[in-house]
């Protein structure tokens, strides 16, 4: 076995952005420090030997940090984007690189402390929210398993002993309308409750231009309601019900393609009427540049493929469009639907033992789905079928899509999952110099998703090619529907932790941590292969897979707080740490050609050094870090015949951070962020993602089957 050492790739970032603080009220000469829990403790953030970003109510508002992918304004080294209409944080360079039924995110989404495997942050709002913290570095000795980038905490509003309410509106064009507030009642001595709402309404922002409708609106709701109580002075808790609800066109495609033709020979042997057959589909492009808004290449799509074969279209379906520059403008047959829903049950419990020892019990259950289905025919095609044997009057009415007379695909899916997780800690607060945090918890994750094609290419080729089988079905989608391609996966997960870190006060300016934690990791997966040219075939499920992992980890971490002549408060801090992410499944599709079925786990050794300073009589906050990351193993996945695998490299990665705060004067307040990141790739084995004759003059093109459709070039 041999390894591929990989040319190296950089990657130099320099952002600047608004800090991570709370704001003042009094607009007086100190600036407001935030009471964070970075550590499961309530501590400063400027006390906190960690890289740590936190926004309070107050301050979320000022900066117009309203949804989760406005962060990135103000954490350095901080990414956000969507995959697959889901959350997708980087921290640092470090997230989800992966495309696995089984993967595991690099950054930790919770929701008051409770880790989510799966979460709509990507689609709600922030509303009656105490804080949002985000933790830079891995964070895997007490937050979790999968928290090698870091951990985006978001803590809402708890009841307090006051009645309290509030309720704001906005108006805006395009037809917005947004609401929030809450009401706080108290109910006697003991309890408190809590209301919030949300709701969001809004026309598209982006027109399609194939039948001038609008698309990308919103309609969401969002509730939360929160019990308190405190049935005596050394025992307290909350019950938190939270829900969210949408119902929209999000999701419509702009097709962004500088095409490949294909290659016009190989070995030196021309490839003549085969060469649209050689192709990748795209050329890499840059979104910014001209190029990239070309046609899409039909024999990069499912759809283009089979018309191909069948002989529908004499040339190019896409031959001689042009497409909009206008990143606002698609066009798109119907509209997309995006239906997502997410309930979030938590109880929290914390019991005074002793004056100096508190157990806490978190428990919380989580229920997501998500219904959508749109358009995949990679734009309107320009050329309409021929008279053939499959169309004989030049048009083609499919029993899901309709009658039409030119190529048209709908892809789509409905998504479940649910969580259970039980969390337990004991934490002291001696007077001596050791204390300690101590505890376990228990994940059970269940998730079952349907993607599924209808394509009227197919129907034309199965009513010809084999007319027995086919029968005008159900319009569902699902394994009794009209679809040409299914695929079903299931998932499930359970995980079990024990963790603690001791905390070691050596003198009155020294202290030393030291994290450890021990993960068991068991993935359980099954599938379904792809349903070609059979409607009403059934589910035919791959044999299941299982593995498991154990992993120990941990972190050593010392912080010095010197008394200085020239600031107020100074902390400096060194660590090193240790994460993991647990390996998974890759798709049956490349297993079936012989690829590794699964991937390995990946792990980071993460060195770390910083200072947090409160300078100018508490008009200045000056904090620095500087980080150099070692990975083996880093999961990335990549296309590979029309799905996706995943594996592992190694990678390096380093960078420097600054946050600063400054009130010159009352009422005037500069902030700045400034990320440097250096990303390097290593050593490592990777298949060839389009490696199209390995150099081999003798190259011979194999023919594919699948469920009886048979592909030449």
């Amino acid at each position: 076995m041999t390894k591929a050492l990989l040319a190296s790739a950089s990657v130099l970032a320099l952002a600047c952005s608004t800090p991570a603080w709370a704001q003042s009220s009094s607009g007086g000469p100190l600036i407001e420090e935030l009471i964070v829990t970075a550590t499961k403790r309530e501590e400063s953030v400027q006390d906190v030997p960690i890289a740590v970003s936190a926004f309070s109510e107050e301050a979320l508002r000022a900066k117009g940090i309203d949804t989760a992918g406005d962060l990135v304004q103000s954490v350095p080294n901080l990414t956000f984007t969507r995959r697959s209409l889901r959350t997708n944080f980087q921290i640092r360079g470090v997230g989800a690189q992966l495309v696995s039924t089984g993967g595991d995110d690099g950054v930790g989404v919770h929701h008051n402390n409770v880790p989510l495997t799966s979460n709509r942050l990507a689609d709600a709002e922030f509303y009656d929210v105490e804080r949002v913290e985000v933790l830079r570095g891995p964070q895997g000795t007490l937050f979790g398993r999968n928290a090698t980038g870091g951990v985006v905490n978001v803590i809402t509003n708890k009841p307090i002993d006051t009645f309290d309410a509030s309720i704001t509106a906005e108006f805006g064009n395009f037809d917005s309308l947004k609401y929030q507030g809450f009401i706080n009642v108290p109910l006697g001595d003991m309890f408190q409750l809590r209301l919030a709402g949300f709701a969001l309404q809004r026309s598209g922002y982006t027109s399609n231009t194939l039948n001038g409708q609008d698309v990308d609106d919103r309609q969401i709701w969002a509730g939360r309601v929160t019990l308190g109580f405190t049935p005596s002075e050394n025992f307290r808790g909350f019950l938190l019900w939270d829900t969210f609800s949408e119902d929209d066109t999000r999701g419509a495609r702009k097709q962004l393609c500088a095409k490949d033709v294909g290659l016009t020979s190989v070995g030196g042997v021309p490839t003549g009427a085969a060469q649209a057959a050689f192709t990748q589909g795209c050329l890499p492009a840059s979104v910014y540049g001209q190029d990239v808004y070309g046609t899409t290449n039909q024999l990069s799509t499912f759809t283009g493929i089979i018309a191909r074969q069948i002989g529908l279209q004499a040339t190019d379906a896409f031959a001689g469009k042009t497409i909009s520059r206008d990143l606002r403008e698609v066009e798109v047959y119907g509209r997309p639907i995006y239906r997502p829903r997410t309930d979030i049950y938590t109880l929290n419990l914390e019991w005074d033992v002793t004056p100096t020892l508190t157990a806490t019990s978190l428990t919380s259950y989580n229920e997501n789905e998500s219904y959508s289905r749109g358009d995949s025919t990679g734009g309107y095609s320009s050329v309409p079928f021929g008279i053939t044997p499959f169309t004989p009057t030049g048009t083609l009415n499919d029993p899901q899509l309709g009658l039409t007379d030119r190529l048209m695909s709908e892809s789509g899916g409905t998504a479940h999952n649910e969580q259970w997780s039980q969390e337990l800690r004991l934490q002291s607060n001696f007077d001596g110099a050791i204390n300690f945090n101590v505890g376990g918890i228990y994940i059970d994750y269940k998730a079952s998703s349907i993607t599924y094609v209808a394509t009227n290419a197919a129907t034309a080729a199965v009513r010809v090619v084999q007319p027995a089988a086919y029968v005008d079905p159900l319009r569902e989608p699902d394994f009794t529907g009209h679809n040409y391609f299914v695929s079903l996966s299931e998932y499930k997960l359970k995980s079990k932790a024990a963790f603690g870190e001791v905390y070691w006060q050596a003198t009155d300016d020294l202290r030393v941590t030291l994290g450890l934690r021990y993960t068991d990791d068991e993935k359980w997966t099954r599938g379904s292969g792809s349903t070609l040219f059979t409607p009403g075939r059934g589910p035919n499920f791959t044999v299941p897979q299982s593995v498991e992992f154990q992993e120990t980890t941990g972190r050593l971490n010392v912080d010095w707080s010197p008394d200085l002549s020239f600031t107020e408060q100074t902390l400096v801090y060194a660590s090193y740490s240790k994460g993991y992410k647990g390996g998974g499944f890759n798709p049956p599709g490349v297993v079936a050609l012989g690829l590794n079925p699964t991937y390995e786990p990946e792990f980071v050794n993460a060195y770390e050094i910083g200072t947090k300073n409160t300078l100018a009589d508490g008009r200045l906050l000056l904090n620095l870090t500087g980080f150099y990351y070692k990975y083996q193993g880093y999961q990335i996945g990549r296309s590979v015949n029309r799905s996706v695998y995943n594996e592992n490299i190694d990678a390096e990665i380093y960078g420097a951070e600054l946050e600063s705060i400054w009130e010159p004067i009352n009422n005037l307040r500069l902030n700045a962020n400034i990320g440097y990141l250096h990303t390097e790739i290593e050593e490592g084995k990777v298949v060839d993602t389009f490696n199209r004759a390995q150099g081999d003059a003798s190259y011979i093109y194999a023919n594919s089957t699948n469920g009886g459709c048979i592909l030449n070039a």
